[in-house]
């Protein structure tokens, strides 16, 4: 039986390690954390659990095609139950919360009641969502796999994208900001910006649609429950997963990987599928560092997105939309810059994040600021800077939720280097930027010259996110299967 190696128990690495465990080979997992998951996590802090992760997910819904490697690989099934939040946003707007419901064309009647200027945009926007619907991301076989349940690309679901190819060109060449900017109202620009502002205008519109076909909802447990049913898929078809255990390097030798190198030992192998972060993968596993031309290309092109992630946990109930933003009295001034408005997930007390009466907010705060962090940390002021957000933050949440006064039990924030330390990516980055008038891409996840070398991970299909990474670690498992001519098993 041919070992097999998967370097990090993100769900890129645990669906390499499932599927390849499941096609006969011996697959053992080395994860440098103490939990399975990678960027897919949560963690608690006295009494209250900060979701990190999944906020929602593509391919909850048993109708798309992504929920077949959700199921093949664990992390959902008929008995776990998915939640639809609904809104699924809502802005505070002149002292009124505007909703966004998944249901678009419903927003759109009420967006357009509150700016009868805007009715034109938003027919215009509802055909959009409409016609994007039908597109998904194509789970298929990679050419040269023996498969035992062969996955083709499917001609009618590709048909019925050809509706959507003038709305991607069209969206493909604005940023989200730019696109929100079209509408009159600035109540609605506002809600309509709930992503990146530098993202491309197709991401806006792929995530309206996933949620206006009844896709994109919550998964009982949220993430750490995604990672664990995942991981007990893995072990209970005997595979190994080895938690705390850092692998230093990954030896090649005449051409052809043959190992890791741990703190304490070598591990041998005949494969290495790594699914570490790419960039971050290249530099630190291989000696010399690796010079694949499309590592190179990934290293050169990617554009982090990163996060400052804050979290609150609060004696006592907050009432809101699952995801509420509002516009600051006072500005909180955080690495060189002056936010003007905050958005956080409000997770009410009773449903596993927060004890009763209680309630959790959390809160992406947008922009790459490692390079700000990294410095506070060289000077030695890096808790003096969390400290002055925290208060800046704690400030902000009782202005707008006086019963939060006084209440605040835990602020916790985790900065771009607190995602570098867990889970070792580059710059603590999670996922790529896809900007206006940047092509899709997807790379090749094998080594040309070295044998048996494979990756998985997000940086392989920007902007990534859990869908590729599910996708690209199935993938590599094909690779393996491919190289040893072995018959691929997905069930």
């Amino acid at each position: 039986m041919k070992k097999i190696i998967v370097v990090g128990a993100g769900i890129s690495g645990l669906s390499a390690a499932i599927y390849a465990q499941r096609s006969g080979f011996d697959v053992t997992i080395c994860e440098q954390h103490s939990i399975p998951g990678g960027m897919c996590t949560s963690w608690r802090r006295k009494g209250y659990l900060f979701e990190g992760s999944v906020h929602w997910l593509t391919g909850s819904s048993p109708k798309t095609q992504c929920y077949q490697l959700w199921k093949e690989t664990g992390a959902l099934d008929d008995t776990v139950k998915v939640t639809l939040p609904e809104p699924f946003c809502g802005v505070e707007w002149e002292g009124k919360t505007i909703p966004l419901y998944r249901d678009f064309t419903k927003t759109a009647e009420e967006l357009a009641v509150l700016s009868p200027a805007d009715k034109n945009r938003l027919r215009r926007l509802v055909r959009d969502i409409k016609a994007f619907s039908a597109v998904e991301m194509p789970i298929y076989d990679i050419r040269g796999v023996k498969a035992q349940n062969p996955m083709r690309m499917n001609i009618v679901s590709l048909f019925k994208m050809l509706a959507a190819l003038p709305v991607i060109g069209r969206m493909g060449k604005i940023s989200c900001k730019e696109f929100a900017e079209q509408f009159a109202h600035p109540g609605i620009q506002f809600l309509l910006r709930f992503l990146p502002d530098e993202h491309s205008a197709v991401s806006l519109i792929g995530t309206l649609s996933t949620l206006d076909s009844g896709d994109g909802g919550i998964p009982e447990g949220g993430s750490l429950a995604i990672a664990d049913r995942m991981a007990r898929t893995f072990t209970s078809l005997g595979g190994e997963m080895l938690l705390s255990t850092k692998v230093k390097k990954v030896t090649i030798e005449n051409g052809a990987a043959t190992g890791v190198e741990l703190e304490d030992r070598f591990l041998a192998a005949d494969a290495i599928i790594v699914t570490q972060e790419a960039i971050a993968a290249q530099e630190q596993l291989f000696d010399p560092p690796l010079h694949e031309p499309w590592l190179d290309k990934i290293r050169r092109e990617t554009k982090p997105t990163v996060c400052t992630f804050v979290s609150a946990g609060i004696r006592s109930e907050i009432i809101g939309p699952p995801w509420f933003s509002w516009m600051l009295e006072e500005p909180i001034h955080f690495a060189g810059k002056a936010l003007t408005s905050i958005s956080f997930n409000i997770y009410p007390g009773g449903g596993g994040y927060a004890p009763e009466g209680c309630s959790v907010l959390t809160s992406a705060l947008r922009g790459d600021t490692y390079d700000f962090w990294k410095k506070a940390k060289e000077l030695g002021r890096y808790e003096e800077e969390k400290e002055k957000l925290d208060r800046q933050l704690r400030a902000a949440i009782c202005k707008k939720f006086p019963q939060a006064e006084g209440n605040i039990e835990v602020m916790d924030i985790a900065t771009p280097l607190t995602y570098e330390r867990y889970t070792g990516a580059h710059h603590g980055s999670w996922m790529t930027i896809t900007g206006a008038g940047d092509k899709m891409k997807m790379y090749p996840g094998f080594v040309k010259n070295t044998g048996g070398l494979f990756f998985a991970g997000h940086r392989l299909m920007p902007p990534g996110g859990l869908p590729v990474a599910v996708f690209t670690g199935r993938n590599a498992a094909q690779m393996v299967c491919r190289h040893f001519n072995v018959m691929f098993k997905n069930s």
